[in-house]
């Protein structure tokens, strides 16, 4: 009898272990152009212990993303107030591919469409709390294509995407450069975005883009070369000269994990770090890929 007393609690523990639990990833923070908002992302899921313990994993489903933008109005403030903005989507965020733009109200991101998190299914999304309805993915986005880099320009009105195919050694195969419009201003007979064939894309430090301060003009960098391009221009050519910083890629963007302050969702405070995108500027333009810096220090 002793021994059926033992038994039963560590059955109950087993039991419980494969039971479906609520689970979050770590909560990651972007700020706006202006400097006067941040936008913190929340993935959350639900999790169980899988029944082989030697698979060093968790089965998870459930994917949902949470949204909170709040405001900042000085060095001081922190984001433990109530959020000016919520939003929440039914699937999991690319980490890193959050944004929010401040002038236009609009919140930017790469989600998912399935339970396998980070996986090649997924697609780019614009919402924001004053009504949008001007940006259509599947008019340039094939079912095959992988979305691998979604950046809004410095004035919110447009977005560089590089899409591909991914292989099985996870390079990629026919790449593209799309600049989409996300104003709404283009009529239904106007076509709202360009297409730029490229001959080569991989996920790594040489290769990037970056746009201009302006927003007039896209620069690429593939491997030991850097080609510039607009949407009129409708063509990539090589640039002679370039901007000295590849990163960050616009002036506003995903910086790091949760906002600084206290409350909201902890109670313990912390320091807020200032936007790295102050100085986002052109110049100083260089020649040479030597020259070129991470300008988020």
């Amino acid at each position: 009898m002793k021994s059926l007393f033992i038994f039963v609690p560590i059955l109950l523990l087993q039991c419980s272990q494969i039971q479906w639990r609520p689970a979050s990833l770590a909560l990651e923070r972007g700020w706006s152009e202006t400097g006067k908002n941040i936008v913190q992302t929340e993935v959350i899921y639900e999790e169980k212990d899988a029944w082989n313990p030697l698979s060093g994993t968790t089965h998870k489903k459930n994917y949902r993303t949470k949204f909170r933008i709040y405001e900042i109005s000085g060095p001081g403030s922190d984001s433990g107030d109530p959020p000016i903005y919520s939003y929440e989507i039914g699937s999991w965020t690319l980490p890193g591919s959050v944004y929010f733009h401040s002038a236009t109200n609009r919140l930017f991101w790469i989600q998912g469409s399935n339970d396998e998190y980070g996986g090649s299914i997924r697609s780019p999304a614009v919402w924001s709390p004053k009504g949008f309805h001007s940006f259509e993915p599947k008019n340039f986005q094939k079912e095959d294509q992988t979305i691998f880099q979604f950046v809004p320009s410095p004035d919110g009105g447009k977005a560089a995407i590089i899409l591909g195919k991914l292989k099985s050694d996870l390079g990629v195969e026919s790449p593209i450069l799309i600049i989409a419009d996300v104003n709404g201003q283009s009529s239904s007979y106007d076509r709202s975005y360009f297409e730029f064939p490229l001959t080569k894309w991989e996920e790594g430090p040489e290769y990037g883009i970056r746009w201009s301060e302006t927003s007039n003009h896209l620069y690429l960098r593939i491997g030991d070369s850097v080609f510039k391009t607009n949407e009129k221009a409708k063509k990539l050519e090589e640039a002679k000269e370039f901007p000295v910083c590849f990163y960050p890629a616009s002036s506003f963007g995903p910086v790091g994990i949760s906002p600084g302050g206290k409350g909201g969702d902890s109670d313990i405070a912390r320091d807020m770090e200032p936007p790295p995108f102050k100085r986002y500027k052109d110049k100083p333009l260089v020649k040479s890929l030597n020259r070129t810096k991470d300008c988020s220090q």
